[in-house]
């Protein structure tokens, strides 16, 4: 006869009910084929190193040597599932054919039986002094750890300060520059207007003297018809005289 230690995982959906039933079959299971339960500590460190969920607090699952763990990958599309630990007494050759049965159970997810000597409480303790050991290191590494990233934080923080007031000079300095150059664009549009304001003025005096001047034409021109008028009326007078002369010349002629 030999020892084993048979660790399997139950779906984390299963309610503590469930759970207890599930562990009660797989027990008697491995009792039909072969298999002599022993006495598993619940103080085992597998089982203590995870905290302790509502379901595991539930008076169903109380006393069985259960834990709740994040798998290392999704199951059946289980993220989580309760570890089943227990021990048992059997023969080399009744194993193969209980890791059968285990393989065709539908609710156990996973499973591992290897050759172990249950422990003694002995060395449980010895492995909790360990795992309390480590566990101090470990909290110390993480404090020390914070207290670094702390530190780096606040420099970080203050360089961003830094790099915040030169900044914050940088536009001082533009706004500085702006003011000075304001007051050069006022007097320049200053000049600009008054350059536009002498243009419409000499336009307007254009305008003026191009308006004076067809005046002064307007007056000429009825004068210029008064004389053609009059120049005309004497080449008719003229005219009429010649003609007087002719008539006379001619009846002289005939007499």
């Amino acid at each position: 006869m030999n020892n084993y230690e048979l660790l399997y995982i139950l779906p984390a959906s299963m309610t503590g009910e469930d759970i207890a039933k599930n562990f009660e079959d797989v027990k008697k299971n491995v009792e039909k084929l072969g298999g002599k339960m022993l006495i598993t500590l619940l103080e085992h460190p597998f089982l203590t190193k995870a905290g302790i969920s509502k379901e595991e607090e539930s008076e169903e699952v109380k006393n069985i040597p259960v834990v709740k763990r994040k798998l290392a990958y999704s199951i059946k599309h289980e993220k989580f599932g309760f570890y089943c630990l227990v021990n048992f007494e059997a023969e080399g050759k009744k194993i193969k054919d209980i890791d059968e049965y285990l393989r065709l159970n539908n609710n156990v997810l996973r499973h591992i039986i290897s050759q172990e000597d249950p422990m003694s409480e002995e060395e449980l303790e010895r492995l909790q002094t360990l795992f309390a050991r480590k566990k101090a290191e470990q909290d110390k590494e993480e404090a020390e750890s914070n207290k670094g990233k702390a530190a780096r934080e606040e420099i970080k923080a203050g360089e961003k300060k830094t790099e915040s007031e030169k900044e914050k000079e940088d536009i001082q300095k533009e706004i500085a520059a702006e003011e000075k150059v304001e007051p050069k664009k006022e007097e320049e549009k200053k000049e600009a207007i008054e350059t536009k304001n002498e243009k419409k003025t000499e336009s307007e005096k254009e305008k003026e003297d191009i308006q004076k001047e067809i005046a002064a034409e307007e007056k000429v021109e009825p004068k210029k018809e008064e004389e053609k008028k009059t120049a005309s009326k004497k080449s008719k007078i003229k005219l009429e005289e010649l003609e007087d002369k002719l008539d006379e010349i001619l009846e002289d002629t005939i007499v």
